[in-house]
């Protein structure tokens, strides 16, 4: 039995460490995809595209090593938790890498900078995805109920200042400030950030789940 269970165990950490190396994968591309479009910087843009294959390649192996974790062991208790932790989270990291990409396209269509009026909004909903994410992704590697917990109670200031940002880009292009063209762009970042947000809330509720075998789906409280 004790061999049994080292065996088990072996395998979950290996598991583990995949997830990690996803999350900091999925992590990175955020980071540069944001960077991008405040510097314009188009090579950063083109290096989150490329770096996506990496992010699916990892989405494979996890549903796999998942999969023969479940078929070798049977895995019950906290152990089954996990996994079915590892299945969520790592369609949530994959779209994280998706939107990363999506705002990454954005930079290398855009005519122009995003103007001066709109950027201090848009840092702040860049910022706040960034830190959703990394403490969603901390609470599972630290296994902080707390901290996960926490990341769920963003709602309102991310509404706000997608708010802000639309309601800004509206009166700059109804004085002829920026290009409708350009405008759709920042409103394309703007909706790919936000899905970001949701996604880390995703995570979060998926390391509750598997510290303390509670489920937050669909429970605002």
């Amino acid at each position: 039995m004790p061999q049994q269970e080292n065996y088990i165990h072996q395998l979950i950490d290996n598991l583990r460490t995949k997830l990690l190396t996803m999350g900091t994968r999925a992590q990175q591309a955020l980071d540069d995809a944001c960077q991008s479009v405040l510097t314009r910087d188009l090579a950063r843009a083109t290096s989150v595209m490329d770096g996506d294959v990496d992010i699916d390649n990892l989405e494979n192996e996890i549903d796999a090593a998942s999969l023969n974790i479940l078929a070798r062991t049977q895995p019950v208790a906290r152990d089954l938790r996990f996994i079915m932790t590892a299945v969520r989270m790592v369609v949530d990291l994959e779209r994280i890498g998706d939107e990363a990409v999506v705002v990454a396209e954005r930079v290398m269509l855009a005519e122009n900078p995003v103007p001066e009026s709109i950027c201090k909004d848009l840092s702040r909903f860049m910022e706040r995805s960034r830190l959703m994410l990394g403490n969603a992704l901390m609470a599972f590697r630290d296994g902080n109920a707390h901290l996960a917990l926490s990341v769920r109670h963003y709602d309102d200031e991310t509404a706000q200042l997608m708010v802000s940002i639309y309601n800004r880009l509206m009166e700059d292009v109804r004085d002829q400030h920026i290009d409708p063209w350009d405008s759709m762009h920042i409103i394309l970042i703007t909706r790919a950030l936000d899905r970001i947000c949701r996604r880390a809330e995703n995570i979060a509720e998926h390391t509750y789940f598997m510290l303390e075998g509670i489920s937050l789906k669909h429970n605002r409280a």
